[in-house]
């Protein structure tokens, strides 16, 4: 089986990437972690504050971590323990966070949510058996949560949270629920769902099976209307974010015939599609803040696999 690695794994390697290419020209390049364990998975930070991470905590246990300020050393730990707790989505409205929760005795992983400023306690969103939820993400309102799902028949503990395989892509279910009635609704095939900022449309990632690749898509909150943004053909197009105004969408991009992963952005219509990362480091993961900066997961000026946090603001052309 072909294995699509998504910038999260760890391996040993001498060389260290620069910070920088040649070809690239990045605004306030920042970087916003420097922590003694990779952090991976950014969302939030909007106007500087409150964002959150995940943690490989010696290199073993994956937690979920915040910082009020991005530009401070200071971070609080939110989860702990000898779980894999990754892909924040915090919503400013309730002031809450949804994580996908696997603890190292789980046989499947579910969505939990905790507060994003006081307390630890966990409220458990989902409950199913032989499947893996993974990648929530909050309406605007914070009433409705959105998160994919792939059945044990598909998936692995290594497929999902290390390696990226094209089956679970292909066998991924989008599903929302309903936070004030408890509402279950499966809306069709798809990964790694977001909502748009005014909480009608869904970009997500759908396999496609004739070029072995997949692209971002985007959908109404019925499942319907579905669109193709990107070109399948280009490689794998991964971890979709909106922009602040809902009118561009930001990914990573595997390239074909390349092994890292580069930040795009493109228009919702299809066009415009512009490259922002080129170096030789694996950079990933992207969150587009309110105040236009681009937080991402990147091994760039460390060895490989050592993830980080950095940033880079978009100057409106």
């Amino acid at each position: 089986m072909t294995v699509l690695t998504i910038g999260i794994g760890l391996s040993s390697c001498s060389t260290r990437f620069a910070v920088t290419s040649g070809e690239e020209n990045l605004n306030s390049l920042t970087k916003i972690t420097d922590y003694e364990d990779p952090c991976i998975y950014p969302n939030g930070g909007d106007n500087g504050k409150d964002l959150f991470f995940a943690v490989f905590e010696k290199k073993k246990y994956y937690n979920i971590y915040k910082k009020e300020n991005v530009l401070t050393n200071a971070i609080s730990q939110k989860t702990s323990g000898k779980n894999y707790n990754w892909a924040p989505s915090y919503n400013t409205t309730t002031d809450r966070i949804a994580f996908r929760y696997y603890g190292e005795e789980s046989l499947n992983s579910d969505i939990y949510t905790m507060s994003a400023s006081r307390g630890k306690t966990l409220t458990q969103i989902t409950e199913t058996q032989q499947s893996f939820e993974d990648n929530p993400c909050f309406s605007k309102d914070g009433k409705l949560l959105v998160f994919n799902k792939v059945s044990l028949k598909y998936a692995n503990k290594v497929g999902l949270f290390l390696v990226v395989t094209p089956t679970i892509i292909e066998y991924s279910e989008i599903w929302v629920k309903n936070i004030e009635t408890g509402e279950l609704t499966l809306l069709g095939s798809g990964y790694q769902p977001k909502f748009s900022p005014d909480g009608k449309t869904i970009a997500y990632v759908k396999y496609a099976t004739d070029v072995k690749s997949s692209s971002i898509w985007t959908m109404d909150l019925e499942g319907t209307n579905q669109v193709q943004i990107t070109d399948a053909k280009k490689g794998y197009a991964l971890n979709p974010a909106w922009s602040p105004d809902g009118k561009k969408l930001i990914f990573q991009l595997i390239k074909k015939g390349k092994k890292d992963a580069d930040i795009y952005s493109i228009d919702i219509n299809g066009e415009n599609l512009k490259q922002y990362t080129s170096n030789k480091s694996y950079d990933a993961t992207p969150y587009w803040s309110s105040d236009n900066y681009i937080y991402f997961t990147s091994d760039r000026g460390n060895k490989k696999g050592e993830y980080q946090i950095w940033r880079f603001q978009i100057i409106e052309e």
